[in-house]
């Protein structure tokens, strides 16, 4: 009985040490981590808006009353101190879990600057490919104005998305994605034309 309550104070204590051990790394670590996705997450807007000089969160400012979920975040490119361009931070329910993307509007002309897909989970050489260029560029300048739609052949309205091969669940949902973007775009700054 002795050996049993000595041996498990033994690993008691090791474990002990352990969980400070890697508190005190994870307190050295979190910050440069912290750092790295944040210049990652700035290259993303950049890419998904090129145009402008700064990029600022005002997810505070236009989605404090907002209800949709898939809405995360929303941010404001200012060029020579006017705002220029919208982007939005969603994430939607994949085939097989999370996607989170940016969604860039130009202000000037209401169309799509472009999307790019930040992280998802979705079946490697199917869903995954939504990760590719060669899909996100399907969303280019669109109009805004216009609900996109999800169809499997070429597209023959400028409002349609042409899905991965036999990923068109993981299509929809970054068109769904897109969608509650452009929808929240058009009701807070939008023109009617």
């Amino acid at each position: 009985m002795a050996d049993i309550v000595r041996l498990a104070l033994f690993l008691a204590l090791i474990a002990g040490i352990s969980g400070v051990g890697l508190s005190y790394v994870n307190g050295l670590t979190n910050p440069l981590i912290e750092k790295q996705m944040l210049k990652e997450k700035n290259e993303s807007m950049r890419e998904v808006y090129p145009d402008g000089d700064k990029v600022i969160d005002e997810s505070a400012t236009y989605l404090a009353a907002n209800t949709d979920q898939a809405l995360k975040e929303l941010s404001v490119a200012y060029k020579a101190d006017k705002p220029a361009g919208v982007l939005y931070l969603v994430q939607t329910k994949g085939y097989s879990g999370p996607i989170s993307l940016l969604v860039g509007f130009d202000i000037a002309t209401q169309k799509i600057t472009a999307i790019k897909v930040l992280s998802q989970t979705e079946t490697p050489g199917l869903g995954a490919k939504a990760k590719d260029a060669a899909f996100q560029n399907r969303y280019k300048n669109k109009m805004a104005a216009i609900a996109l739609e999800v169809t499997k052949t070429p597209p023959v309205k400028e409002n349609q998305i042409q899905a991965i091969t036999a990923s068109t669940i993981t299509s929809r949902a970054v068109t769904v994605g897109v969608n509650r973007a452009r929808e929240h775009y058009l009701a807070t700054f939008g023109t009617k034309k």
